[in-house]
């Protein structure tokens, strides 16, 4: 009897093994996770493709020094990753949807009142996409020096506008 416990207890455990191994894994960027999940797909894309996000973000518009506009879904952070400058930057993706992403709201101001949004999707290629755009000084463009951005694109099934972003932070760190 013993014997048929035990091979049936291996036998289960086999099983789940089996049954968990090719399915996708879900992810819910939270306000206290998503800078430290995002940071880990930015630095790590390989072991995310494929995998299904759930996120809260604003949008933004970025133009590269060619004129080629790239609409993002963000969160801004502080420096050290995504910019070179030193200063505080934005964390996110390039938003690959076929329907429409809402038009970004307040993209240079330093505050909540943004076009937010809850994005359903994945990412479905670890290969970055280059941005370069013109460097800042203060509050105009330095177009004799440039940046480069690197951006994944996350391949959205579903986005809906956030009404009431009170819960949402703008500026999120680790």
């Amino acid at each position: 009897m013993r014997k048929i416990l035990k091979n049936l207890l291996l036998f289960l455990a086999v099983s789940t093994v089996f049954a968990s191994c090719g399915k996708t894994e879900e992810h819910i960027l939270t306000e206290k996770s998503f800078f430290l999940v995002m940071t880990n797909i930015q630095l790590f894309p390989h072991k995310y493709v494929g995998e299904q996000y759930e996120l809260d973000c604003f949008t933004y518009k970025i133009t590269d020094t060619s004129g080629k506009e790239y609409y993002c879904g963000v969160r801004k952070c502080s420096s050290g990753y995504g910019c070179t400058c030193g200063k505080d930057t934005i964390i996110g993706f390039i938003l690959d949807y076929d329907g429409e992403i809402p038009e970004p709201k307040n993209q240079s101001e330093d505050s909540n009142d943004k076009t937010w949004v809850h994005l359903c999707g994945s990412l479905e290629t670890d290969a970055y996409t280059d941005v370069t755009v013109y460097a800042y000084n203060g509050e105009e463009p330095d177009y004799a020096a440039t940046e480069t951005i690197r951006f994944l694109t996350f391949r959205v099934e579903t986005l809906t506008e956030i009404t009431d972003y009170s819960g949402l932070n703008y500026y999120v760190t680790k």
